[in-house]
């Protein structure tokens, strides 16, 4: 008798372990096929950010677990962009990054809609060394490849140390925000510098590469990175 009972519970042991097994197996296969959808997704919307005249293709992250059930809803509940070294023109960014909260896609899958977006840019001091020396005319031959380094002079204001060669020297410039994406660079003071040199960028304005979703600037300062400018919305809305 107790052979038997032996038997039942191995076989009863036996099945058990097949259900685990089979539950495991099932369990993988949705958490597999969750991250295979909201890599679809992430790309798709990459695609679309560069579509609408970003630069290049950003790095898009979709939060959350799991992701099917946010499409189900059509609500995301944060969606992360970044993107580094992002041309346009002269200027580079450094980088940019964004934090989507509150994504609702509409009922048509071709827009949505933003419950709150904050995010940074920064212009690191040597991609703005760079810019301006291009902008620099017959200063920039002398200046060469490493002639130029900038560091921060305080909130609004950006200290160059210029290398000449023969002589050595240094100027402040200040920079403010005009309306939109566009930066002014303002010369404020200069040191052992000739004045004819600097006279190409004693004032010059540079535009910021387009941001992403229709992002716009809504201050910048000077940090001993670079340039660093602050993103933030509320009720956002865009389309594809």
């Amino acid at each position: 008798m107790s052979g038997y009972a032996g038997n039942t519970r191995r076989r009863g042991g036996r099945r058990l372990t097949r259900i685990v097994v089979a539950l495991l197996v099932l369990v993988g296969l949705l958490v597999g096929a969750d991250f295979l959808a909201r890599s679809i997704a992430e790309a798709k919307l990459a695609a679309e950010i560069q579509s609408h005249g970003f630069p290049k293709k950003p790095d898009v992250t979709i939060e959350g677990f799991p992701f099917l059930t946010q499409a189900a809803r059509r609500d995301l509940t944060q969606v992360r962009i970044s993107s580094a070294d992002v041309p346009e023109g002269p200027l580079t960014i450094t980088n940019v990054n964004a934090v989507l909260n509150g994504v609702h896609i509409d009922s048509s899958l071709n827009g949505a809609t933003v419950d709150q977006l904050t995010g940074t840019v920064l212009i690191s001091f040597p991609d703005l060394a760079r810019t301006l020396t291009q902008q620099v005319g017959p200063l920039g031959s002398l200046l060469g490849g490493a002639g130029l380094t900038l560091s921060d002079a305080g909130p609004d204001e950006a200290k160059a140390s210029l290398d000449l060669l023969v002589t050595t020297g240094s100027a402040t410039w200040r920079v403010t925000q005009l309306s939109g994406n566009e930066l002014n660079i303002r010369l404020i003071s200069s040191s052992n510098v000739p004045s004819s040199l600097l006279s190409s960028i004693s004032n010059i304005n540079v535009q910021i590469p387009k941001l992403p979703l229709g992002m716009t600037i809504q201050s910048v300062r000077i940090t001993p990175e670079g340039v660093n400018g602050t993103i933030s919305g509320h009720d956002l809305s865009f389309s594809s």
